[in-house]
């Protein structure tokens, strides 16, 4: 699959991505650099990825692999419900035009073949594993209806920006750390990094951080409304770590069956 085709309906300024015209808030502005580097310094304060780097310091097996595959399936098909709830839940038309955008990058801008729930399934299923029924996809929804109260009882515009900046933020390390965890044997490496959800991803996640802190510098300018922001943000990177010590603790689960038979 070429690079052409999963870009088509993107906009380009000196070979970077722009998810709609961007005027003010570009990749070089001052504010987009400093901001961006301070919201990524903000989430590394809560220890993310702590548990699930310990539990993949090894190369997961295929029981393992298999039970993150299907943790992630639950997690990237919900994606677009949450944004668009997200969005739903402004009542400004040009603050919806700026937030609907990575719901419609997740849906697959204007092929419905590039919806991203769709190419993670195919990823894998290039590697040998599948999603099935079991705790894992269970529990996983379980962390994502405390994400979906989170939403429901953001009651601020500036909260649901810092609610959507926080899906963002550490996005790339999110691919990477899915990356290493599907990676049962040596072989799957290339075949992932072939497939259309990792280059998709690993070429589109910093522009949703950038259109992201751009909505931030646009919308949320006053002090009353930058603390609401932070609260929804750090509510938003909350979710991150129960979702990664939840599948770590799966991971474990998943090892001691394993072990026992």
């Amino acid at each position: 699959m070429s690079r052409q085709e999963f870009r088509s309906s993107q906009h380009a300024v000196e070979g970077r991505r722009y998810l709609i015209p961007e005027a003010e808030y570009g990749y070089d502005h001052p504010e987009v650099i400093f901001w961006t580097r301070h919201f990524v310094s903000e989430a590394e304060k809560r220890n993310v990825f702590a548990r699930i780097k310990a539990t993949s310091s090894n190369r997961p097996s295929h029981g393992a692999a298999q039970t993150l595959a299907t943790a992630w399936y639950e997690f990237t098909r919900y994606v677009p419900t949450f944004l668009t709830r997200a969005v739903a839940q402004s009542g400004d038309p040009e603050r919806q035009h700026h937030l609907i955008q990575i719901a419609y990058d997740e849906l697959g801008g204007r092929n419905k073949e590039f919806i991203h729930s769709r190419l993670f399934l195919k990823a894998i299923d290039a590697i040998g594993l599948k999603v099935e029924a079991s705790e894992s996809g269970a529990s996983i929804r379980d962390v994502i209806r405390i994400l979906d109260a989170t939403l429901a009882h953001t009651d601020s515009e500036a909260g649901i920006i810092g609610l959507l900046l926080s899906f963002e933020i550490i996005a790339e390390e999110n691919i990477e750390t899915l990356f290493d965890g599907l990676c049962y044997s040596e072989a799957c490496g290339e075949v992932l990094s072939d497939s259309a959800f990792f280059r998709v991803h690993r070429a589109d996640e910093t522009e949703h951080i950038r259109h992201s802190v751009a909505n931030f510098l646009r919308f949320c300018n006053t002090q009353s409304e930058r603390e609401a922001f932070k609260q929804s943000f750090d509510q938003g990177i909350d979710y991150w770590r129960r979702f990664w010590d939840q599948c770590a603790h799966l991971i474990h689960l998943e090892s001691d069956s394993r072990t026992c038979v």
